[in-house]
């Protein structure tokens, strides 16, 4: 049988697909239970932890396709959570430093609740690698990748900034 090969000019593949596609997946599966995750402040030491092994499962999956994947190493992914109200809360997590196109500065949730106990609705925002003076926001969705705009290299606040003003009307 053939392998397929995971590899895209130019990226590095644990940190494409991390963001493009693992941690979306889990999100998408679980929007409930990774609010939770994310808010619950018994949870909040251990979850730079358990995103990490999030991110080495990430690799272990490509190196499975590709044995000559290139392995990132990071000890912790860290995260910030910023409750906007009692329905609408920004998890924003900050990846490895990009190198090329595609590759994210930072992952923004937005969890978005109708009421207290309604399971949360959410979107899910990259702020992507173009070149050394510049980032595109981007929206990943189940059928699409949208681009919003590009913009200057961006904090983790002028991030959320950005995305709050696509959310919030």
């Amino acid at each position: 049988m053939e392998k397929v090969s995971t590899e895209i000019k130019d990226i590095r593949e644990q940190h494409y697909f991390f963001a493009q596609g693992f941690l979306y997946d889990f999100i998408q599966r679980h929007p409930d239970a990774s609010l939770d995750m994310f808010s619950i402040e018994f949870w909040r030491d251990s979850i730079p932890e358990h995103l990490k092994e999030l991110w080495d499962v990430t690799f272990s999956e490509i190196q499975e396709l590709d044995t000559n994947a290139e392995k990132i190493e990071v000890d912790r992914l860290p995260y910030i959570v910023k409750v906007i109200d009692e329905f609408l809360t920004i998890v924003v997590i900050t990846l490895p430093v990009p190198q090329e196109m595609t590759e994210s500065y930072y992952v923004g949730i937005i969890y978005r609740k109708t009421d207290k106990n309604s399971e949360p609705n959410f979107r899910y925002f990259t702020l992507e690698y173009h070149n050394k003076r510049k980032s595109a926001i981007c929206e990943l969705s189940e059928c699409k990748h949208t681009l919003w705009g590009f913009t200057k290299n961006l904090s983790v606040d002028e991030f959320i900034e950005e995305i709050k003003s696509i959310v919030i009307e």
